[in-house]
């Protein structure tokens, strides 16, 4: 749940919460006072109102503050305005309305998400690998060897798009986790079945292979090769998503 207090505007991704808090002071002359509404009025269909909580202060409390919770979620990419109206209590009380600027983005994928779908990207696509690397962050570099990439995606720490050789057409992305481990062997494996072993290729590191099916009509597969620090059981530190043939 996303706190907002004193806040012009929030983003948020779907399915996250917003408590929008605004308070009304108890000890000061009653027409001074203002009274929040019961809801929000909510423009844009991202954000919808759930309900209002209100905390009142301690009986033994002379005086102090009342906070009102509004609870909102957000539903869909896009975005939304909520309108808080404080009805005046009389003339002296005039109060601005509250208004909060959403800007509701989409869910990120799950890791193993992301790497399911990068490669059927990567089976399918007829993308350039500068093409491909941008979707993926900024270009730093582009070289004959591979285009290298500052991720757009906070979970990554670098991405090397590496091209052939020969001809400058796509070979395999490659992902280094931000936090090792934050994607694990078991996910990709309920997604593909069990992975393969290759020979030990470098000592402290271990390599396990997966081969999802190709998608139907496409020209390439993709073979994942996931790099873990030590043995079986050590975190995921790299991931080789690379083009072959059927």
């Amino acid at each position: 749940m996303r706190v907002v207090r004193n806040e012009k505007s929030v983003e948020v991704a779907t399915g996250e919460g917003i408590d929008l808090v605004v308070t009304r002071s108890v000890g000061i002359p009653e027409q001074l006072q203002k009274e929040w509404p019961a809801e929000p009025s909510v423009e844009g269909r991202a954000v919808r109102f759930v309900r209002r909580r209100v905390d009142a202060p301690p009986p033994d409390v002379d005086g102090g503050v009342t906070t009102l919770h509004y609870e909102l979620e957000a539903v869909a990419a896009g975005t939304a305005r909520v309108v808080l109206s404080p009805r005046p209590a009389s003339g002296e009380a005039v109060a601005p309305p509250q208004v909060l600027e959403v800007t509701v983005r989409a869910s990120s994928p799950s890791l193993a998400g992301l790497v399911e779908q990068l490669a059927a990207t990567v089976a399918t696509s007829a993308a350039t690998p500068v093409e491909l690397a941008r979707l993926l962050g900024e270009v730093e570099s582009d070289s004959a060897g591979g285009v290298y990439v500052k991720p757009g995606d906070p979970r990554l720490a670098r991405v090397i798009v590496v091209k052939k050789h020969a001809s400058g057409a796509l070979n395999d992305v490659q992902l280094q986790l931000a936090t090792p481990g934050a994607l694990t062997a078991a996910e990709l494996e309920r997604l593909w079945g069990p992975p393969s072993r290759p020979p030990l290729l470098a000592v402290g590191e271990t390599k396990l292979i997966f081969r999802p099916p190709a998608p139907h009509g496409a020209r390439y597969r993709a073979v994942v090769s996931l790099t873990l620090d030590g043995d079986e059981k050590g975190p995921v530190t790299w991931v080789d998503v690379i083009r072959d043939t059927i």
